[in-house]
């Protein structure tokens, strides 16, 4: 019988591991934010109890992921010549890599610039500063999407073993045969020990292709023990039944090595007792991870599985520039420590779930965050246009939003409590470009999701009357926003703003128009909330009600809440009714 699983198979317990560990890396870098390191952006909390508590995680976190990497591409060959495979390995990394560096990266380093005091300008000024001449000269920063290039260019040394099959074939039958049974434990730790003596002293860990050896060592070593050992059950086999001891290994080792940080003479012999308690815990935890995930999770996708596989990558690229910004805005609340980190977790992958949910419906964009491209589909699917202006009535809100939170970024001093977000495209304002030009689009993708809302409901109950009204709303509200962005207050045709707010009767319109289908009664009763919402604020800010409560000194306040719910709802409601019709069509 072969040793080896026919190379199709689906690995859900590594699926399982590589989406933990992925997850475990954002509370890592929360954690960061308190931790006495150079990290982009700090809390005014400090800890310097998380130098020694951060080891949890630190010896094996990444060695881990390089190596279900490494089996993930394995299985990306079952099918596949070492030029396939090379193909689809760079259509799936290099563009989120340039998107990542170009886009991502740049907001993170402007704010990090901002915070240390090394940088005044505006974004547009940092962007020359990145990526002109003299930037260029000095290099793109790449900052956590290191791991992409690392991957990347450890792919094309797989892909190269795989055009010598005699070679790659020796390679695996040598490992596999000197990692049987005790000697899975034992000869992978020997080599951890040895390059932690011998190459992390001179190299450290430095994140940069060039000059990372020790790093190169460990993370490559790793990529190509998973690349080959992936598809041998016995070794397999091995990792469960010595989970265990290797469970009991980790345990001992991990406050050896903490007490080892801690201690002044833990560096003691020239670090090396230090430097095999490190590698000891590494290999015990990867060990017992592999072991228990293979016994525990190899037949469990779950339903969750295949959502969070596809949204690991867009969170990855997407989590630390949104948790840098959010540091930066949360920070000045002086919130108490277990509160502000609670709220920087939640943010951090509450947004990045939120960017995963727009752009994995917008075919466009979906390469730029690393998923795979929609498969061409058969004929054409039925309501294709209905749901594609409906997704872009997801991204309105998420466009606004940024161009919320750009323009008071560039703002330094911006008073939430008595400006008005309108200011920041008006003549004060450092750069309203940036907050009039995503208003002027937000409005454009307005009209787009206010059609699609009306052809959606036309086309789920045939009441065209209130679809038509529906549209003609969304349509004046998404002109007024257009208008009031190419006339910036105090310019009188900004007043065009006005227009908008009939959109304040959509959601009793959506309402109307949606009442006789049977389905969608917990979107029947959000918009119902999200209407009665919106009159209450509109009569508490118009002072028909309790005058005095809005005043000069909470205004900005109010507008605030009252422009999250006029716009996120939008949002939302295209969600659930793009579901829907997709399930419509289903059914047809």
């Amino acid at each position: 019988m072969s040793d080896s699983p026919a190379p199709s198979m689906r690995r859900n317990d590594l699926d399982w591991i590589r989406v933990s560990a992925f997850g475990l890396l954002i509370l890592y870098h929360v954690a960061l934010v308190y931790a006495p390191y150079d990290w982009h952006i700090h809390s005014a909390h400090t800890f310097p109890w998380l130098h020694e508590a951060l080891l949890l995680t630190n010896p094996w976190r990444l060695t881990l992921l390089f190596l279900v990497s490494g089996a993930a591409l394995r299985f990306m060959t079952a099918r596949r010549t070492a030029a396939q495979t090379l193909k689809a390995r760079a259509e799936r990394l290099i563009p989120p890599l340039l998107f990542g560096a170009l886009v991502l990266v740049p907001i993170q380093s402007w704010v990090e610039a901002l915070d240390k005091g090394g940088f005044t300008g505006n974004f547009a000024d940092w962007l020359w500063h990145e990526f002109g001449p003299a930037g260029l000269a000095d290099g793109v920063p790449v900052n956590h999407l290191w791991f992409i290039v690392y991957i990347a260019v450890y792919s094309l040394v797989a892909v190269a073993l795989m055009t010598r099959p005699a070679l790659m074939a020796r390679a695996e039958a040598w490992l596999v045969r000197n990692t049987a049974g005790w000697r899975i434990l034992v000869v992978p730790l020997v080599y951890l020990i040895v390059i932690r003596i011998v190459l992390f002293p001179i190299f450290g860990i430095t994140n940069k292709l060039t000059w990372d050896f020790y790093n190169h060592f460990l993370s490559l070593g790793a990529f190509l023990f998973g690349f080959l050992i992936v598809g041998h059950q016995g070794v397999w086999a091995e990792l469960e039944r010595r989970r265990h001891l290797s469970l009991i290994v980790a345990l001992i080792a991990l406050p050896i090595m903490m007490w080892q940080a801690a201690h002044p003479g833990g560096g003691t012999w020239f670090g090396v007792p230090r430097a095999v308690v490190f590698a000891i815990d590494q290999w015990a935890v990867i060990t017992a991870i592999l072991g228990y995930g293979s016994r525990y999770l190899r037949k469990t996708p779950g339903p969750a599985l295949p959502y969070l596989v596809d949204a690991t990558f867009p969170l990855y690229l997407a989590h630390q520039t949104v948790l840098v910004v959010a540091v930066w805005f949360i920070r000045p609340a002086n919130l108490p420590a277990p509160l502000e980190a609670a709220c920087l977790v939640g943010v951090t992958f509450g947004i990045s779930l939120l960017i995963y949910e727009v752009v994995r419906r917008i075919p466009l964009i979906r390469p730029l965050w690393g998923l795979k491209p929609f498969p061409a589909p058969v004929g054409r699917p039925r309501y294709h246009r209905r749901r594609r202006l409906l997704m872009i009535g997801m991204g309105a809100p998420v466009l606004a939003l940024t161009a919320v939170l750009i323009g008071v970024a560039t703002w330094p001093g911006f008073d939430h409590a008595r400006q008005y977000l309108s200011e920041l495209g008006g003549a004060s304002a450092p750069m309203p470009l940036i907050f009039n030009g995503g208003v002027f689009i937000a409005g454009a993708m307005c009209i787009a999701a206010g059609v699609g809302f009306g052809l959606a409901i036309n086309a789920l109950t045939g009441r065209w009357f209130v679809a038509g009204l529906t549209a003609v709303v969304f349509t004046l509200a998404g002109i007024g926003l257009a208008a009031s962005s190419l006339y910036p207050w105090p310019d009188p045709r900004h007043m065009a703003i006005n227009l908008g707010l009939g959109i304040q009767l959509a959601p009793l319109l959506l309402l109307w128009g949606l009442w006789s289908h049977v389905d969608m009664k917990r979107l029947k009763i959000f918009l119902a909330v999200v209407f009665v919402a919106m009159a209450v604020l509109t009569a508490f800010t118009y002072h028909l009600v309790l005058p005095g409560t809005v005043n000069d000194a909470n205004v900005g306040w109010w507008e605030r809440g009252y422009a999250i719910i006029l716009v996120g709802w939008v949002g939302i409601a295209a969600f659930v009714i793009e579901r829907r019709l997709k399930a419509h069509a289903g059914r047809d």
